[in-house]
């Protein structure tokens, strides 16, 4: 009913405080008879920095989908701080989550606009779109080497941005609509070794401060993570930090030789 759809919107974000879980995590894809993931149970602490890894067509990104509530598991629970995520709350829990994917999408509008996306222009708050950009180490690059700073236009003629910058962007975007949550999908994996780097730099910067969750193909992404969930064939095969994971598994020893 119309009422549902609008008490729905009218959820109040989401504050984390305490923990994620998913517990006993089994999702299908719709006309597969192979299960995507079975049994997940993992918990990751509010404001620590957690990375998925594994082969492609593990399950790390459907298990990351179920967190984002973009999907939703057969059996099992999303909890966060020990409450189901589910219909009456799940938009509540979306705007805390910013995601950052590998290709970020930037419409033909100003640099502010873009960071600022999906608000309208009236009410973009100037000193909130500063602020996630310095966090997201994109502010000097805006005020010193665009033409117009904030007001830029993206898409005019001359103006690339590079893989890097496009990435700044997104995570301050991300900011600038408050996540507590961030996810960044692979988002790292198209740049090259500099730039990765800075970008890994500027995301460490929120340690401590948001629940940050990547995934990587990378290794040397999630050296400083403070848990690493290895993902193998829709399980959990393994989860420990960077060197628990070299010193007691073997699949990840060799992956990390071939880093």
């Amino acid at each position: 009913s119309i009422q549902t759809i609008k008490t729905n919107n009218l959820q109040s974000a989401f504050n984390l405080k305490n923990v994620i879980n998913l517990k006993n995590i089994n999702f299908n894809y719709p006309n597969t008879s192979k299960s995507a993931l079975k049994n997940i149970n993992l918990s990751i602490p509010a404001f620590s920095t957690v990375a998925f890894i594994g082969p492609t067509g593990s399950g790390k990104t459907t298990t990351v989908d179920i967190i984002l509530g973009l999907l939703k598991a057969q059996k099992g629970c999303l909890e966060a701080d020990n409450q189901p995520i589910n219909d009456n709350n799940d938009l509540a829990w979306q705007k805390i989550i910013g995601y950052v994917p590998q290709n970020i999408f930037l419409s033909d509008d100003t640099v502010e606009a873009n960071i600022a996306f999906g608000t309208n222009s009236k009410n973009i708050d100037k000193n909130a779109v500063h602020y996630a950009a310095k966090i997201a180490n994109i502010h000097d690059f805006i005020i010193n080497d665009l033409p117009s700073q904030y007001q830029t236009t993206v898409g005019e003629r001359g103006i690339r941005l590079s893989g890097g910058q496009r990435q700044r962007i997104g995570i301050a975007r991300a900011l600038y609509h408050k996540a507590e949550v961030l996810v960044f999908d692979e988002a790292t994996s198209s740049l090259d070794g500099i730039t990765e780097k800075m970008i890994m730099e500027a995301i460490h910067e929120f340690s401590g401060k948001k629940s940050i969750i990547l995934i990587a193909h990378r290794l040397k992404t999630v050296k400083k993570c403070d848990k690493i969930f290895f993902i193998d064939k829709g399980r959990v095969a393994d989860q420990g930090t960077y060197q628990e994971l070299i010193e007691n598994n073997e699949h990840f020893k060799n992956m990390a030789a071939h880093a």
